[in-house]
């Protein structure tokens, strides 16, 4: 937050006789003593044409929110806004009935906020606090508690957003707060503001599993979430899952990938939710009464991919976790048959983000509730494998086979291929070269003999 710019901004109101009041998350996040990156300011005492005209003066304006008395210093990151008062009319994101009144007392302006952590108020100027539903005594406590006064319930978006604060913050809702969860319905929300909600626990939180937690106590993971729902009860073997069913694991999952996301691509934590979605459809007990699943990793692509096209995932996002799906399994089967470097190094290399499947492998792995020495053990077997790839050197391309005296054609992208994997299976550069571009020149020939 630039402090000297808001109280710059604040000082200009209280000559015009206004008040300028920092409010929800910036307030929050000060008192929980992390950075905001964006300002909420409400300014008591003026009107909204005083305000518009306050706001410029500071810099160029967005009034895509004037509707709602907002204008926006995007620049800056510091939102003015009028005190207001609303009431929902319909189901849709801007079906709202809306008072401006700069003359509210403080506590009739934030009865609209959420709860009562973003319900904290804060003089811009003098620093003093104004917590008219003890906010702060919330956050202290770790409880997410809704605003009082009956206005909660007319956002579903809230239960999503009060899951993912209490990933975030380390809350637990309160028991009123969380049946009023209960009885909202989310189904009209839109995907993509539901995965809005989502992307702030899982990249945003130590432990993005108590996002999942909350919907599920709230009865709120469907429809939004409803394979992940599925996974609740599936059972696994305990000899390779003691830690439960499918759900439990994931959970797990999730939170050992929230320690690694920062050396992952900005799509793991999405891939560590849904790796094991395909689970739900094939555990069976086999002859011997043990708990398997199959194939759940090929029957998981298409359920990530439903998952992803309803929450309008990006399709390089989807295509990303559809692969993780499909072949982290293979790095648990190389691990438990201690396989050669030639068949690790053949999966790394079938993957567009080896690294990324490396560490899902692993934090599936830690995952469960096996000893901490056999999740060591799996850890040390997969990353050595995966260095040995990496340090492989230079790998044949169409360049090389060219230059050695290949010819273009219709089998160059399958000669490349068989020269990559004789080098990944341990052979030399050199040779694998030449005998790529002897290929090209015989299939050139074969051709040629066709044609005439």
């Amino acid at each position: 937050m630039n402090t000297e710019f808001v109280r710059a901004i604040a000082d200009s109101a209280a000559l015009l006789g206004g008040r300028a009041m920092l409010v929800g998350g910036c307030v929050r996040d000060e008192l929980l003593g992390r950075d905001c990156a964006d300002v909420d300011c409400e300014v008591y005492g003026l009107a909204p044409e005083q305000l518009k005209l306050l706001a410029a003066s500071f810099g160029r304006v967005d009034v895509s929110g004037e509707k709602y008395g907002i204008y926006s210093l995007r620049d800056e990151g510091i939102d003015l806004a009028m005190p207001r008062i609303e009431r929902r009319t319909g189901i849709l994101h801007g079906d709202f009935n809306v008072q401006l009144d700069g003359t509210l007392p403080f506590e009739r302006a934030a009865a609209r906020r959420d709860f009562t952590v973003n319900a904290i108020l804060k003089d811009a100027l003098t620093g003093e606090i104004v917590d008219p539903f003890d906010g702060c005594k919330d956050l202290q406590n770790g409880i997410l508690r809704a605003v009082p006064g009956g206005q909660f319930e007319e956002d579903p978006l809230r239960v999503l957003r009060g899951a993912q604060f209490c990933a975030r913050f380390h809350l637990l809702p309160e028991a009123e707060t969380l049946e009023a969860m209960r009885r909202m319905d989310t189904s009209s929300l839109s995907g993509a503001r539901v995965k809005m909600e989502m992307d702030k626990a899982l990249m945003g939180a130590e432990c993005p599993d108590v996002f999942f937690e909350v919907l599920r106590k709230a009865n709120a993971l469907v429809p939004f979430f409803e394979e992940v729902a599925a996974l609740e009860g599936v059972p696994q073997n305990p000899r390779y899952h003691p830690e439960g069913d499918v759900f439990v694991h994931t959970m797990l999952v999730l939170r050992e990938a929230a320690a690694v996301r920062g050396q992952a691509g900005s799509a793991f934590m999405l891939a560590a939710l849904v790796h094991d979605l395909g689970k739900a459809a094939t555990t069976k007990q086999n002859a011997r009464g043990d708990w398997q699943s199959i194939g759940h990793e090929t029957a998981g692509v298409p359920l990530v991919r439903q998952f992803c096209m309803r929450l309008g995932v990006s399709k390089a996002d989807e295509l990303y976790a559809q692969e993780m799906c499909r072949l982290h399994m293979r790095v648990h089967t190389c691990y438990y048959g201690k396989a050669r470097k030639s068949r690790t190094n053949l999966l790394f290399d079938a993957c567009h983000a080896p690294r990324d499947l490396a560490l899902l492998a692993v934090c599936d792995a830690r995952g469960t509730g096996k000893p901490r020495v056999q999740a060591d053990e799996e850890e040390r077997f997969i990353m050595q494998r995966l260095s040995a790839y990496e340090n492989i050197g230079p790998l044949p391309t169409g360049a090389m086979i060219l230059q050695a005296g290949g010819k273009p054609g219709p089998l160059m992208k399958k000669a490349i291929q068989k020269a990559r994997r004789r080098v990944l299976c341990g052979g030399l550069l050199e040779e694998a070269v030449r005998s790529a571009a002897k290929e090209t020149n015989l299939s050139t020939e074969k051709f040629e003999t066709v044609d005439k």
